[in-house]
């Protein structure tokens, strides 16, 4: 069997498993936020996605954006045990440090905000999540191209923590059962994961310089910046709104942005499988990876904007469908945003495929630094003017301005491929 062919093989095998995994990622919360609004209440469920998006803040900053760095390490040198080890254990430690600073930034938001303390039952359980979520080791599977057990677990986890919130979610007295499910599914998917790294990968912990831990940490610097500024303009924009308008707009915008990012993650098992990929393939052969790039954006965005269009005209159904008459408002919002999944899309294509595979991490850090910028700042106007329907033209306008500022930046080899 030929080289391509047996790279197209274990390509389609590992975004068929990525698909699956993201599948109960994407589509379990469909079943379970219009039951949570319907038993916690609107205002009840804005305040658990208020704490999640703060939550989220902890989470790119445990992840470290190793995963991109790590999978493409580790995918390079998964020939090479020794290598495969030291990735291994400056990963886990850095994770570990991080983790470690990240409660102590958490109990430093406790003394601070009124806020915070008030809800400090919510935040603890959430941090769990936090915990377990970064340990979760998907960026080695994805890097040695072995999606298979990894997603089986996570797939386990989801359907457990999804049955546990029919059965044991009955009232709004319930709702801090949400993030323990969640942790709890987390603790034990993440827990056999790190058993198959080391009985079946044979993977250990091993002694490593701290020259080789700086150096993890400066290579990951960038991405992780450019990682925390998308979170500038996605979760941050749920703590402004949260902030300046209070949970029930919180409810209103949260529930169509799950619908949207839903629609947007069914990319992810491509770009996700492709990832490592074309890191390989642009050594080799710059020209063909660029090739194989154009092919994959053209057909997923004729995908999206069939999907899109039939989308846009049932927004009002689905919404009165999945969340009732209480949640009409979230149509508008959804409608606005259905644009969003194609954008997401091109900017993974344009950016990490592209970008990061061809080692212009400062670039694609600075494009998502001026696009944070922008983001606070419509965010902030548009949101005291607007309310909710002002954070979502604020969203909007950013990640048409990634897009382009990301192709500007690879016109050049687009064009030539």
């Amino acid at each position: 069997m030929s080289l391509a062919k047996t790279e197209n093989r274990t390509f389609l095998a590992n975004a068929s498993f990525l698909a699956l995994m993201q599948a109960a990622n994407s589509f379990l919360p469909l079943l379970t936020v219009p039951f949570l609004v319907r038993v916690l209440g609107v205002e009840l469920f804005g305040q658990l996605a208020f704490v999640t998006a703060v939550m989220y803040y902890f989470f790119v900053l445990t992840d470290y954006g190793f995963n991109l760095t790590a999978t493409r390490d580790i995918s390079i040198n998964r020939s090479d045990i020794n290598k495969v080890n030291e990735i291994y254990t400056c990963v886990f430690f850095i994770k570990s440090v991080l983790i470690g600073m990240s409660f102590l930034l958490l109990m430093v938001g406790f003394f601070v905000f009124p806020t915070v303390i008030e809800n400090w039952p919510l935040y603890l359980c959430s941090f769990l999540v936090i915990v377990w979520q970064s340990l979760f080791p998907t960026w080695f599977f994805q890097g040695m191209e072995k999606m298979k057990y990894i997603t089986y677990l996570s797939v386990l986890a989801k359907i457990l923590f999804t049955v546990g919130i029919f059965v044991f979610v009955q009232g709004p007295e319930d709702y801090l059962l949400v993030p323990i499910l969640t942790a709890l599914g987390l603790f034990f998917s993440a827990s056999y994961a790190v058993y198959l790294i080391h009985y079946q990968h044979g993977v250990s912990f091993v002694f490593v310089s701290w020259a080789l831990v700086r150096k993890n940490i400066i290579d990951g610097w960038y991405v992780f910046l450019s990682q925390m500024k998308i979170t500038l303009f996605s979760s941050t924009n749920i703590v402004i709104l949260g902030i300046m308008t209070g949970p029930v707009a919180v409810g209103y915008y949260v529930a169509a942005e799950k619908i949207m990012r839903a629609l947007a993650l069914a990319q992810t098992p491509i770009t996700g499988a492709l990832f490592p990929l074309i890191a390989n393939k642009m050594k080799k052969d710059k020209k063909l990876a660029m090739q194989k790039l154009k092919k994959i954006a053209y057909l997923g965005s004729a995908f999206y904007l069939c999907a899109l269009g039939v989308g846009y005209f049932l927004s009002d159904y689905v919404i009165a469908l999945l969340y009732g008459d209480d949640l009409q408002e979230s149509a508008w919002v959804l409608k606005v945003m259905l644009i969003i999944p194609l954008l997401i899309f091109l900017n993974n294509i344009f950016g990490t495929q592209i970008l990061l595979n061809t080692g212009r991490e400062k670039l694609f850090f600075y494009v998502l630094l001026i696009a944070a910028i922008l983001s606070l700042v419509l965010c902030f106007s548009l949101t005291y003017l607007y309310s909710y329907q002002g954070t979502t033209i604020a969203l909007l306008i950013t990640e048409v301005f990634v897009v382009l500022a990301f192709f500007v930046l690879v016109y050049k080899d687009w064009v030539h491929a």
